[in-house]
């Protein structure tokens, strides 16, 4: 089956797509978020209140952050996402060099923006907070030690063409290389997708025979074998939920509460096993539960012409949150470190809320430095085509 055959009757609205996209990167912002700006229940419990004096605000915090260790399981939902828009960028148009381009000029400055950022926290952090940076606090290293090794600049050309090396203010960035070779990839892809689809389906699981259900952690950069045996089946089902967009929404039998409830029990099946049967670690297990997540959110919402605006907003700065969240939120840190209170050993029961916001408020501002210009070019690139077409 080719993309380019594949003729629909249905015409996406893109708004959709983007509030998901907005949805995926504040949850992997809470994830972070909450992961920095609280200690954990156990040394509350023993440095603040015992579990028997807790209050029910406590209780409620607590398990709020409970459902927050979802990170690499929305950025499943990112790759999805991904392959179901590349199909149709690919099938609606011939262009390949002009897709290169298009990807090249949205993507790439501001994932440079991400590097200069993370730099420029740690130069404020070293000028705010000298004791932090020089000698460490709080029995952790000090921040001098992962500055530069990140400053080095064999580590920063690595970083530059999306091989991640020591990214202590840019962890995130583990997935963007898998985004990358897929876009690298997408034309031949589209136009071969049987192979292809017989390729990574076989690769995923000689994969999981010979590695099991874990994912193997990427210290080692074995990028391309990763992106073979591990997140290509991502790539590869939202590549099929666009050929079949038709058909499945045909057939998508869900009604707007019954698609909330099966979301939300598929999300607490998935917060459960990841923490009582996976121990936190990241798994194909709950990353196959996550394909069945997105399957009906992305056709509930596009049936039923789900609009949520304030996700949608945040869907349009996205990729800059993504790629800028983690040091930003180390602003806070410094933040709540000046104003006398620890910078890692937080007890603030409320302080992740403040992360969240920080860093949204930050990429906002961020959006209009290093991912708008480049979507405006596009847009009078896209704007003369049409003129001299017409």
């Amino acid at each position: 089956m080719q993309a380019q055959n594949n003729i629909s009757t249905y015409k996406i609205d893109w708004r959709i797509i983007n509030w998901m996209r907005g949805l995926a990167a504040l949850y992997v912002v809470i994830n972070h978020s909450r992961g920095l700006m609280f200690t954990n229940a156990m040394k509350y419990a023993q440095n603040i209140a015992p579990k028997s004096a807790w209050h029910w605000w406590e209780w409620l915090n607590f398990l709020l952050m409970q459902h927050t260790n979802l990170g690499p399981e929305f950025v499943i939902l990112f790759f999805i996402l991904s392959g179901f828009s590349i199909a149709h960028s690919i099938s609606n148009n011939d262009d390949t060099t002009g897709f290169y381009i298009r990807r090249l000029v949205r993507l790439y400055p501001p994932y440079i923006l991400g590097i200069v950022w993370a730099i420029l926290v740690f130069v404020i952090i070293k000028i705010a907070a000298p004791d932090v940076f020089n000698h460490g606090t709080e029995g952790h290293m000090a921040l001098s030690i992962p500055f530069h090794k990140f400053d080095d600049i064999g580590n920063l050309v690595s970083n530059f063409i999306y091989m991640p090396k020591n990214n202590f203010l840019t962890p995130q960035y583990w997935s963007l290389p898998y985004e990358i070779i897929f876009y690298l990839l997408a034309p031949f892809i589209i136009k071969h997708f049987r192979w292809y689809g017989v390729a990574t389906i076989a690769a995923y699981v000689i994969g999981c025979m010979l590695m099991g259900y874990q994912y193997v952690d990427d210290e080692h950069n074995h990028i391309p074998r990763q992106f073979l045996t591990d997140y290509n089946i991502y790539f590869l089902i939202g590549i099929l939920f666009y050929m079949q967009r038709d058909r499945l929404l045909a057939s998508f039998r869900l009604n707007k509460l019954l698609s909330l409830v099966f979301l939300l029990a598929i999300f607490e099946s998935l917060v459960v096993a990841k923490s009582y049967l996976f121990h936190q670690d990241p798994n194909k297990l709950t990353g196959l539960g996550m394909i069945l997540f997105t399957f009906i959110l992305l056709f509930a919402g596009l049936k039923y012409v789900i609009r949520i605006p304030l996700l949608e907003h945040i869907g349009v700065f996205s990729y800059t949150l993504y790629v800028t969240h983690y040091a930003s939120i180390y602003l806070l840190k410094l933040i709540f470190y000046k104003l006398g209170l620890h910078f890692y050993e937080i007890y603030i029961l409320y302080g992740w809320y403040m992360g969240i916001g920080i860093a949204v408020a930050l990429a906002a501002l961020l959006y209009y430095v290093g991912e708008y210009p480049g979507i405006t070019y596009l847009e009078k690139l896209r704007t003369k085509k049409l003129k001299l077409s017409a």
